[in-house]
């Protein structure tokens, strides 16, 4: 039985799961007007600046917090239990991201000096360089190891708020860049400061008795996945802001943040079941396969719409969101689309799955082989397709790291994944697909072919998959009621 420790009420796996995708689609909708907002305030050529300063101070935030998000939220998953050993695990897990930090700094201050890229933005690094410097506040991980999820929405509205709304105050004219980065700074700050003293009076710091070795060694495996797996995901823009201009840069990071903000949240759904799994895989084998594929008929039935949805709408959806001048950020869209179901589906059969059964080492091995395919494509496709190559070379990458760690995933988990769900959706998507875009062809209002292309697409998605009885949603709810139960 899923236990919870001191006087916390159990949680289900559904009221989780409803919190996290709050919290997620809150991180949707905010940077959604924020973004768009921005880009017609800011010039192309700000945004490309202020994208690749936030993406070279994030390799900093990185090497402050190596392996720990991952690691501390299965290690205090697997502590719930027991508050003294969760109490001891937080604090050293605490101490550790502060002297990572630390050393993040000066390395930052090293690089600033001597990287030209960094040297001659000097004002915008610093500034960003914020984050590095207050990251080891950064506790999610405890709050997700304890599955705190209410606590993890209510912070991301009321935060996201306030930065939404300083936005609108103080972002006015094409010279606001620096405000415009302060603001986004600071309020990954209060997300951090909000979550440490909320932490804090949860926890009772506790370094004595601990023995932190035992921490290091799938510590570095995971710092080492961490860093391949982030590498890969910035190299894209450090490349560009290298061998483009920052306008390229602006194309490429937004038709990568629409992506990205739509994976976030849809893997909503599922990312509250890695303390939940962690714990099966100890405990009880036929739950946890029953989890996972659960976890994987859910991705295949939201990811693979959303991904030909989106091709679909790319054109619409770029000249409302941004406006004028980012035509060029569309056919990106429509490669970078491509990875949803990639990203969506192998983080619970693929990432989830090794992580519960410790095989962060392999995980290593799997994105610095990526990581090296990606550094190769972006050299040969970035100099003749700019941020199209970009694009393509990260698709291809995202499909390399998916088939290898998939391969290795199968033996730990064991379940017939639910065929009929997999066919009736493709068929579905593909129609949809048709009639979005054919719908697109006749109505020249950017906005109509927006919103009427998405109400057409849901329309017949759901009228297939009904009409294809499609056991995945024609199943009765009840039945799985075992894996939701408090």
């Amino acid at each position: 039985m899923w236990k919870v420790s001191g006087n916390q009420e159990k949680k289900s796996l559904f009221k989780n799961a409803v919190f996290s995708v709050i919290y997620r689609l809150l991180n949707i909708l905010f940077p959604l007007i924020s973004y768009g907002y921005a880009a017609r305030v800011l010039t192309s050529d700000s945004i490309g600046r202020h994208a690749a300063a936030v993406n070279n101070v994030s390799y900093f935030v990185i090497l402050g917090s190596l392996g720990i998000q991952a690691y501390a939220t299965r290690e205090i998953a697997r502590r719930k239990d027991d508050m003294k050993e969760r109490d001891k695990l937080f604090s050293q897990m605490l101490l550790i991201n502060f002297f990572l930090t630390i050393f993040a700094c000066a390395a930052f201050v090293v690089c600033l000096f001597f990287v030209p890229v960094m040297h001659d933005e000097k004002a915008l690094y610093l500034i960003c360089a914020i984050a590095i410097a207050t990251n080891f506040m950064n506790v999610d991980w405890y709050f997700q190891g304890t599955e705190d999820f209410k606590f993890i929405a209510i912070r991301s509205f009321v935060v996201k708020f306030v930065s939404l709304l300083a936005v609108f105050l103080f972002v006015r004219k094409a010279e606001d860049l620096y405000i415009y980065a302060l603001i986004s700074v600071l309020s990954n700050t209060l997300y951090h400061l909000v979550s440490i003293v909320h932490a804090g009076r949860k926890t009772k710091l506790n370094f004595r008795g601990g023995d932190m070795r035992r921490h290091m060694r799938p510590l570095l495996f995971l710092a080492l996945c961490t860093v391949s797996t982030e590498l890969y995901a910035r190299m894209d823009i450090t490349m560009l802001d290298v061998m483009e201009e920052h306008s390229t840069v602006a194309f490429y990071s937004y038709a990568q943040k629409i992506v990205n903000l739509i994976v976030i949240a849809l893997i909503a759904i599922t990312a509250v079941f890695l303390p939940r799994l962690s714990y099966y895989y100890q405990n009880d084998r036929d739950k946890f396969n029953k989890l996972t594929k659960f976890g994987a008929d859910t991705m295949i039935f939201i990811s693979i719409p959303m991904c030909l949805g989106l091709c679909a709408v790319a054109s619409p959806l770029v000249t409302v969101w941004l406006g004028d001048g980012y035509e060029k950020a569309a056919p990106c869209l429509i490669v970078l689309a491509f990875m949803i179901p990639l990203k969506c589906i192998g983080d619970i059969v693929c990432y989830q799955v090794m992580m519960c059964a410790g095989q962060e080492f392999y995980l290593m091995i799997a994105y610095f082989i990526t990581l090296a395919v990606n550094f190769i494509n972006n050299l040969l496709l970035i100099p003749r397709y700019g941020a199209l190559g970009a694009s393509v070379a990260s698709l291809i990458s995202e499909i390399v790291v998916f088939l290898i760690v998939l391969f290795a995933a199968r033996k730990y988990q064991n379940y017939r994944l639910n065929v009929r769900n997999l066919v009736v959706v493709s068929i579905a998507s593909i129609l949809m697909f048709f009639a979005v875009a054919g719908f697109g062809f006749l109505v020249k209002i950017p906005w109509v072919q927006l919103f009427g292309g998405a109400g057409i697409g849901v329309a017949i998605f759901a009228l297939i998959n009904l009409a294809g009885r499609n056991s995945f949603i024609i199943y009765p709810i009840i039945s799985r009621g075992e894996l939701f139960n408090k």
